[in-house]
Order: C-alpha cells, then structure tokens, then sequence
C-alpha cells in the first residue's frame, strides 16, 4: 500500500504518519489484528518542512503535486480548523476545506484510490447531542459549512470513502506551539493574573494518537462510510484548564469561569458529542480518561 497524507505537519497529520511508519513495510498495525501493509508514504504540508512534500492545495500548482505522486490511500487532514480564522478569511476557508477536497477526490477517484477525509463534529448544531453518523448536519459557523461542504464533496465523487469526524484534538507529536488548546493553557497556568476561561461551550478533548489509531483500524479493515470519534470526558474550556493543571502540579485558583455564551457567526455548536459505538464495534479502544492522558503526556509537556 502506498499512503498519502495530507497536512502531514499538523496535529492530527503528523500522527497519523508516526503511526503509518510503525506499519512501513509489513509491521503489525497497533490497532488491528490485520497486517497493514504500507511500502511508502508520501507527506504533504501547505508549506515547507523537513521530510515532507510542500504543496499549497488551495492553487492548481498544489493539486498538481499531488496528482503527480503515486498512491493508492489518501488521508486528506489538510484543513483550517480555528473557526475565527475561517470567519475572518471566509474565502480561503472554503478553498482548501471544500474546493480543494473536492479536487483531491476526483484524483482519487480517477486512480481508484481509498480516500479519508478528516472532518469536524462542528457539522452539527450542537442542540441536541449525542450525534450518530446518520445524524442530521446543521453547521452554526463558516468553519463548520465549509467542512460538510467538503463531506459532501468526497460522497459525491468517490465510492471508495471513509469520512471520520473528529473534535478538538491535543497531542504532542509536534511542537506544542501547533497545538492551541495546550499552548493557550499552559499561558494561562502560568499566568499570575486572574484569567477567565469559558465554561459555557462542552468539549470532548480527543488525543490526536487516539484518533491516528482511528485512521489506522479504519485502513486496515478497509472500511468505508462515515464514523465518528471522540474523548469520552465531557467538560469545557474551564473545566480541561483545571484538570491540565491538576496533572501538572500547577496553581489553579487565579483560573475564573466565564458562561457568556458567543453569539451570531462566531457561535460554535453548545454540545456536538459524538456517538462512538459504530467504531468502536470495529475493535477500536476507548480512549483514556483525559487526566490519565495528560498524566503521562505531563513530562513533554512541561519540559
């Protein structure tokens, strides 16, 4: 099998291709009792970085790179997920987490290659969680539309799919500087002023290498349609703060709860939990609980 992955510096990207390499020429996958076979992996960034593949997937010249590799698997992760950022540049959103999804889908297509594509709970409401695969879409921000717009982009095109929703990531397989809710805590822990955190919004934080594993048991049992995945401990913005720092040894008091609600475009979904039996009947782990998981991540985290 020969495996590209898109935005394969990011957060979710580059786990994804630490846990392809484990599988690089016939290893046991972690996640499966199958063997993933994988003889190459080509790496894709929106910009240059060491040992990958620069190409700019929202240009011609971008989309032609990746016609030009050989595979037959692509992971596309390649997205921009802050959804002020998408807000604010609604065009370029759309071009690279629609327009060229799209694209790469008909390449795959035309290779009949297997395609996953990262996509967001943000495809939802939040208004009435927890959300199956079936689940009615209905994206409250740009972020959220340009995503489902991509979905819909890759089921119209290609046969051959997997689509995984996913929720706000954390992980360290990259600098912590590209990993926002780590970095933006740390700054607030550290901090000796007061500083108010959202208790408002719910979140399911979600260890990025939980969700390669995802990708990886996906590839390996050659499954296809849509599948979510998600951190089972449901908390918010405040809520994740204290518990980082309670794993960390670090003061908490100066921490202070906010629960104005965001409001018109810059609104996210109140409660998007995703509903994760579908996968997880495939052989997939629960995760672990969110403290445990900062408590051994604590070490890189810190240093």
């Amino acid at each position: 099998m020969k495996i590209l992955i898109t935005g394969a510096s990011g957060l979710v990207g580059s786990e994804i291709v630490l846990k392809a390499e484990k599988s690089l020429s016939g290893g046991k996958q972690a996640t499966s009792c199958e063997k993933l076979r994988i003889s190459q992996i080509h790496r894709v960034t929106m910009s240059p970085h060491e040992n990958c593949i620069p190409a700019d997937l929202t240009t011609e010249e971008g989309i032609k790179v990746v016609e030009s590799l050989d595979f037959d698997v692509i992971v596309h992760s390649a997205a921009w997920r802050d959804p002020e950022r998408c807000l604010k540049n609604q065009e370029g959103a759309l071009k690279l987490n629609y327009e060229s999804t799209q694209k790469i889908a008909k390449i795959a297509a035309a290779r009949k290659a297997r395609m996953i594509y990262m996509s967001t709970d943000y495809v939802f409401s939040g208004i009435n969680p927890p959300y199956a695969e079936d689940a009615e879409p209905s994206p409250v921000n740009h972020y959220g539309r340009t995503k489902l717009l991509g979905e819909q982009a890759v089921m119209e095109t290609t046969a051959n799919f997997a689509i995984l929703r996913i929720p706000l990531q954390y992980g360290l397989a990259v600098r912590i500087e590209q990993c926002p809710m780590l970095l933006t805590t740390l700054k607030a822990l550290k901090s000796e002023k007061k500083w108010p955190m959202d208790d408002h919004i719910v979140r399911y934080p979600t260890y990025s290498g939980d969700v390669a594993d995802a990708v990886m048991l996906i590839l390996a049992k050659s499954l296809r349609g849509i599948y979510h995945f998600t951190g089972q401990d449901k908390t918010t913005k405040y809520g994740m703060t204290l518990t980082i720092g309670k794993a960390l040894g670090m003061k908490t008091d100066h921490i202070v709860p906010f629960q104005d609600p965001p409001a018109g475009e810059e609104a996210r979904p109140r409660d998007s939990h995703l509903s994760i039996g579908k996968i997880l009947k495939e052989g997939l782990p629960l995760p672990l609980p969110f403290e445990e998981r900062i408590r051994r991540l604590s070490n890189l985290i810190i240093r």
